[in-house]
């Protein structure tokens, strides 16, 4: 009876007092429900749940000519700019099999397309391997770029992010070119294990701030927080501001869901450096919020919508699993 007694006074404390600091130093209380992992002082996703794999053929398998299957060639002109077969690790003109090499001597635009793979504003992971390249820009896309990023070095490639188009874009993008890629993968996100969502306890619907710590970031990932969430086991309604990667910066975007539908609010390019904070500011008695980096203000979205604004859920986000936070304050305006 006493050990019930004080868990029901300890949490009217933390109901109450603000603001409040989470170090994930381990001697504290569990404040989410969540389960992202906790160690050295920072808090990582490491829930990520992945579902099966979306793309046919993507291990380029089979080809018709010199055209993997199941895979739309975009620009191809005869032998340059071209697509062809190589193995892995070959440059144009490999002998191998297998693995999907794009050249050209000048300018092109030369891209495989498959349909039908996304859902629009559902997440996704993308993977591939880019095991040659002698030269060129490899563009991991969807076909509206929701997600898109270019990669410009060898090795196996990891994004992540909300798709707006229906197919896959992976596309050589540069003043000529020539790179290999042994794969491409995507596989959706269950988009609640992208969150770790703070105990209702701390619901506030206005006039309070967030500010996160963050401690690093995976280029081609998305790390943030949502407020003001409606229902965290089925999150329709709510605000979100995030880290991302789109081509090769860094930027700081601010979006809202309504009814299950996104409307970016703002995006603002913006390095990432550890250790600064990103801060949320959501006032009393206004709809405008004001987005602040490093104690700068960045952007000042307006988010008015009914469904939203008496919403009181809160979650960190990450769609990746080297992404660490290592601070997280909230408080009261």
């Amino acid at each position: 009876m006493m050990r019930s007694g004080r868990r029901r006074g300890f949490r009217r404390r933390y109901t109450d007092l603000f603001p409040i600091t989470i170090n994930f130093d381990g001697d504290e209380p569990d404040f989410f429900d969540g389960g992202w992992a906790e160690a050295g002082g920072v808090v990582k996703n490491d829930q990520l749940i992945l579902g099966s794999e979306l793309i046919v053929n993507g291990d380029f398998t089979n080809w018709t000519g010199d055209d993997p299957d199941d895979f739309t060639v975009i620009g191809e002109v005869g032998a340059d700019p071209e697509v062809s077969e190589v193995g892995t690790g070959e440059a144009h003109g490999g002998a191998g099999t297998e693995a999907c090499n794009f050249f050209s001597s000048v300018a092109d635009n030369l891209a495989l397309r498959q349909s039908d793979v996304f859902i629009p504003h559902d997440w996704y992971q993308h993977t591939t391997n880019i095991s040659k390249r002698n030269s060129g820009t490899l563009r991991m896309s969807d076909s509206s770029n929701g997600i898109l990023v270019d990669q410009t070095s060898e090795g196996v490639k990891v994004i992540s992010g909300k798709s707006v188009g229906t197919a896959l874009a992976a596309a050589h993008v540069a003043l000529g070119g020539d790179l290999t890629i042994d794969n491409y993968s995507v596989k959706k996100i269950t988009f609640t294990s992208i969150m770790n969502a703070l105990k209702s306890q701390f619901g506030l619907a206005d006039g309070f701030f967030i500010e996160l710590e963050l401690d690093s970031y995976t280029a081609g990932s998305t790390l943030g927080v949502m407020w003001n969430i409606d229902n965290v086991s089925n999150p329709q309604n709510f605000g979100l501001a995030m880290f991302l990667q789109f081509a090769t910066s860094i930027r700081v975007r601010t979006t809202k869901r309504v009814a299950g539908t996104y409307t970016d609010l703002s995006t603002v390019v913006q390095a990432f450096t550890s250790s600064q904070v990103l801060r949320i500011e959501n006032p009393s008695g206004t709809n405008v919020l004001d987005i602040l980096y490093n104690g700068v203000s960045i952007a000042t979205p307006t988010i008015a919508d009914a469904g939203i604004i008496s919403n009181t859920g809160i979650a960190l986000f990450s769609t990746e699993e080297n992404n660490a936070i290592s601070q997280v304050t909230i408080g009261r305006l």
